[in-house]
């Protein structure tokens, strides 16, 4: 039986994190990721986010290509059909979270009866907050670890992100059954 999160740390090297950090600038300037929703309909003006673009664009750095195929590897998911409701046109949604912005508790819809798997890569720190909590539990993640979930399956939300520096995460989304994922 797998832990509700797993996480392999150090997944990615740290000149992999810049690659991508380099990319959410790029990105950031070019308008591709645009402001969020928070649960009273409100748009942040603190959090930047493809989750409500996610296919105004349909390339990203080469790279998360390559580390998203050496997460299917890693965990024998071959495959498996990517997400793409809310994961863009290759699974793939990225996140560039400002200080005093959050994630609100939610569960990601299933896409018909399956669960979907989110691997997620924080490639950023918050210089403070910005703690995950996955059904209840707070998980202590690292820049480069990967932390994988049912993320249609169990509640989870991302506390405030406070300091100067953004979070920025990368989700690679995989649709998988929960029989399947516990194996």
């Amino acid at each position: 039986m797998r832990d509700i999160v797993t996480i392999i740390p150090d997944f990615i090297t740290s000149e992999e994190c810049d690659i991508l950090n380099q990319w959410v600038k790029k990105a950031i300037n070019s308008k591709w990721l645009d402001c969020g929703i928070t649960t009273n309909g409100a748009v942040y003006q603190t959090r930047l986010t493809t989750r409500m673009y996610s296919d105004r664009f349909d390339q990203y750095d080469d790279l998360a290509y390559t580390i998203r195929d050496r997460i299917c590897a890693a965990l024998n998911i071959h495959n498996l059909p990517i997400s793409i409701f809310g994961g863009g046109k290759h699974g793939i949604v990225v996140s560039s979270t400002l200080p005093g912005g959050d994630v609100y508790l939610h569960s990601d819809p299933k896409e018909g009866d399956i669960e979907v798997l989110r691997c997620n890569i924080i490639t950023q720190s918050a210089e403070l907050g910005a703690e995950l909590t996955v059904d209840n539990h707070v998980y202590d993640i690292k820049c480069g670890d990967l932390h994988c979930y049912l993320a249609s399956k169990y509640s989870h939300k991302v506390s405030t992100v406070e300091g100067n520096r953004s979070r920025v995460l990368w989700m690679f989304g995989f649709q998988i059954s929960d029989s399947d994922w516990e194996k």
